[in-house]
């Protein structure tokens, strides 16, 4: 069973190194290290998602945004914290904005090696720049993002040494994305985009070292692949 999970495991960091997303995170907390430190996690995403252009017409097309984010874990329990994100996030070849969000996660069950738990997140980007097609080509639009998921990840922490642990984890997710703002060309007027599909797929791979520092690599599938890579520390 171990050596199967550990294929498993080497299987999902070569995908998630060659794929593109949107991040879900890992099951660590406060219960897992010492209580009066605090961890971190500095990420980079890549976002790919199909869209539904409600406005100014009725045409599918991309989302490609990528983000550089910090996410601060504070604890609200020994089995359960709150997520703080604050980073830049960037929309085709636009200029990277601010970006804030904020997210919860709790653990749901424990049993030997296997964990699982819930959690739900909100981000917000405002005024990111894209180029889309808009039906009659190509359109410079600018508009604000909102992105609000939910999901339930299962994982398994396989011991390899006394001070290393590889983490497979999976689940499922739902997602939804907002785009609302201005169409920057000369005929002007609003612009409005949802998600194309809201359920999709989490698969990731965590790397645990001493004191709960480690790395992690994760995929997800809506219509297209995404792909995160982060570095946590605890301090």
């Amino acid at each position: 069973m171990k050596r199967i999970l550990f294929y498993f495991a080497i299987g999902a960091l070569f995908t998630g190194v060659s794929a593109q997303a949107n991040d879900a995170g890992d099951l660590v907390f406060p219960a897992d290290y010492a209580s009066y430190k605090v961890r971190a996690e500095v990420m980079y995403e890549n976002l790919q998602r199909d869209i539904r252009i409600t406005s100014p017409t009725r045409i599918k097309e991309s989302l490609d945004a990528d983000v550089f984010a910090l996410r601060v874990q504070t604890d609200i329990g020994r089995v359960a914290r709150l997520d703080f994100d604050v980073g830049a996030m960037s929309a085709g070849s636009g200029s990277h904005k601010l970006m804030g969000g904020v997210g919860l996660r709790f653990l749901a069950f424990e049993h030997e090696a296997w964990r699982g738990g819930a959690f739900g997140q909100v981000r917000y980007a405002p005024d990111l720049n894209d180029r889309l097609d808009l039906g009659d080509g190509r359109e410079r639009v600018k508009y604000d993002l909102v992105e609000a998921d939910a999901g339930f990840l299962v994982n398994y922490r396989l011991r390899l040494a006394d001070q290393f642990n590889v983490v497979p984890y999976a689940g499922p997710v739902v997602s939804i994305v907002r785009l609302s703002g201005d169409v920057r060309g000369e005929d002007g007027g609003r612009f409005r985009a949802d998600e194309d599909q809201i359920l999709g797929a989490v698969l990731g791979l965590g790397l645990e070292f001493q004191g709960m520092n480690g790395i992690r690599f994760e995929t997800r599938y809506f219509d297209d692949w995404s792909v995160s890579v982060s570095a946590s520390f605890v301090f």
